[in-house]
């Protein structure tokens, strides 16, 4: 397609980077926004949910025993 561009990355694990940002989220300095929660058994309608693209936070499965 004209006007795309791809470009390819590689995440690798950076210890240091984990600790930084665990110390930001324990002094409060980052949260993460849940649009909703889903059971598990509902994780089929969490994807739908997704591929909405309506969403503004994170949607989330619990698990239960």
């Amino acid at each position: 397609m004209a006007g795309v561009r791809v470009t390819a990355f590689l995440v690798e694990p950076d210890g240091a980077a984990l600790t930084t940002i665990a110390g930001l989220i324990d002094a409060g300095s980052v949260a993460v926004e849940v649009e909703e929660a889903f059971p598990l058994e509902q994780a089929g309608a969490a994807h739908a949910r997704g591929e909405a693209g309506r969403t503004r936070g994170k949607l989330v499965l619990t698990v239960t025993n």
